[in-house]
């Protein structure tokens, strides 16, 4: 009955928080170059779809079965390249590409309390982390991960807080409703992930930032032309960004990355024998011990929104959005 509670008390603050912000336009500069790109304004950073990776998951080797029904501490890393820069202003929409042969990247990685995990429905608690913002040549490709944190490093925040629930389809429906049994990881374009099947889920995700919490925390002012710090209310734990969004998988609008972050995906034993693996399956074990470590691999579709919240006892500002489920996008390759 706690974890029910716990999932229900989640989802319905991520629904406030959304339903409360509204759109503040501020001044970015795409290239840094205080001419070239010039400066432009804009309410969010609209990223395209990218690489989610919470390590351990489904096990951690070593550790007992029986703490998947618990609250454990987890590590999730997330990276994804920006698609434009937009504008949305009295019902109509502009936007903006980055400066052509260039990129901005985002990464992030954090911890937070799990619950659930292994089974039809989890809820997360992020606890602290960091999340940046790089600009540099294009080259991130979302097939080897690489190219994401290899630019000049124009923000960084820290993870003070958050939320996030995930539904897995997989374990409450298959096989009465056939869609949502394992199917391939990769479902986008060609099968860049052979062997590798997936179960089907989607979730939310809520990440409370802080630009300034923490000492190496910053923002570039060639690029950040709005200071973005003076929106926080003088809280007694200020937050500057406000992450949300949802997690899936399958990969239907990028590809699975070899790397996330740094770090390689480690899956479940798949069902086709040796060679082959599952996403979200459950974790090799013997004698109720893990035998290997498990993460879960999902597809990220972001917005970086910055927005207001006019409760003076809310945050200040919204952004960096995980929305990770969307239209369709054109595939990266790298260049």
């Amino acid at each position: 009955m706690k974890k029910v509670a716990l999932i229900a008390g989640i989802a319905a603050i991520c629904a406030s928080w959304q339903a409360s912000a509204e759109f503040v336009p501020i001044l970015v500069d795409p290239d840094g170059a205080g001419g070239g790109a010039g400066a432009t304004e804009i309410t969010s950073l609209n990223w395209f779809a990218g690489n989610a990776l919470t390590l351990g998951a489904l096990g951690i080797t070593g550790q007992s079965v029986s703490n998947l029904s618990g609250v454990r501490t987890l590590t999730s890393t997330y990276q994804a390249a920006l698609n434009t820069f937009t504008l949305n202003s009295s019902g109509s929409s502009s936007s903006v590409q980055p400066v052509p042969g260039t990129e901005w990247t985002v990464v992030a990685t954090f911890t937070e309390l799990a619950a659930g995990v292994g089974g039809s429905a989890a809820a997360f608690a992020p606890q602290s982390g960091t999340v940046s913002i790089y600009y540099g040549a294009k080259n991130a490709n979302d097939i080897t991960g690489t190219g994401y944190n290899d630019g000049l490093e124009i923000l960084r925040g820290t993870i003070v807080g958050g939320s996030g629930v995930f539904n897995d389809s997989t374990r409450t429906f298959c096989p009465t409703f056939p869609a949502s049994c394992p199917t391939n990881l990769d479902n986008f374009g060609n099968n860049d992930a052979p062997g590798v099947q997936t179960h089907v889920g989607n979730g939310q995700s809520t990440l409370k930032i802080d630009i300034g919490a923490s000492g190496g925390d910053f923002i570039n002012h060639s690029f950040f032309l709005t200071d973005v710090t003076q929106l926080v209310f003088a809280l007694t734990q200020q937050e500057d960004a406000n992450d949300t969004g949802q997690l899936v998988a399958p990969f239907n609008q990028a590809n699975p990355s070899d790397q996330v972050n740094g770090f390689v995906p480690r899956y479940s034993p798949g069902t086709g024998g040796p060679g082959t693996f599952m996403n979200g399956g459950d974790c090799a074990s013997s004698g109720g011990t893990f035998t290997q470590t498990c993460d879960f691999h999902f597809q990220t579709l972001n917005t970086t929104s910055f927005q207001a919240i006019p409760e003076p006892a809310s945050l200040a500002l919204t952004g960096l959005g995980l929305w990770l489920v969307g239209g369709a996008v054109r595939r990266r390759r790298g260049s």
